[in-house]
């Protein structure tokens, strides 16, 4: 009993076996795809910071989602396209220097959503401020394109 018990485990083990390339060939499609789906959301977030970086309000506006929110470094609320664009329209007529650090990223395995934590240096020298903060944007990913859907802004000491 003890035999033919080894045989069928013996069996089974190498019917299994012959299943791996099977699973190994299905995995490697999706981790490709997966990471196209992370290249394809770098260049969307890289694109925003640049935007930002250049004072381009129509491109910067252009990644975010219709009905985005946003909590900004002074505590206010902006609930939607339209009142985030005239608050960015106001901080981008200043002279700034932006930096970003990447802290977190993160992409759902389905390619849906996404995370980002940076650290921020924005500085107005003309005003003499200079905020440091820790910025966490959530994207979700609509209709094959990456939106900036919440944005929140939390002050930290300088570093």
């Amino acid at each position: 009993m003890k035999r033919r018990t080894s045989m069928v485990a013996a069996g089974m083990t190498l019917a299994l076996s012959a299943l791996t390339p099977l699973t190994a060939a299905a995995q490697d499609p999706m981790a490709a795809q997966h990471r196209h789906c992370e290249r394809e959301f770098e260049r969307s977030s890289e694109a925003l910071g640049d935007a930002f970086a250049r004072r381009d309000l129509n491109r910067f506006m252009a990644g975010f989602a219709e009905d985005a929110v946003q909590i900004n470094s002074l505590g206010q609320v902006l609930n939607g396209k339209p009142a985030i664009t005239a608050f960015y329209r106001a901080v981008m007529a200043n002279e700034y220097v932006f930096k970003r650090t990447l802290l977190a990223q993160t992409i759902t395995p389905q390619c849906s959503s996404a995370v980002v934590v940076d650290r921020v240096e924005f500085t107005i020298p003309s005003a003499g401020i200079t905020l440091h903060a820790i910025d966490v944007a959530n994207w979700a990913r609509v209709r094959g394109q990456w939106r900036l859907s919440a944005d929140t802004t939390t002050p930290i000491a300088n570093p």
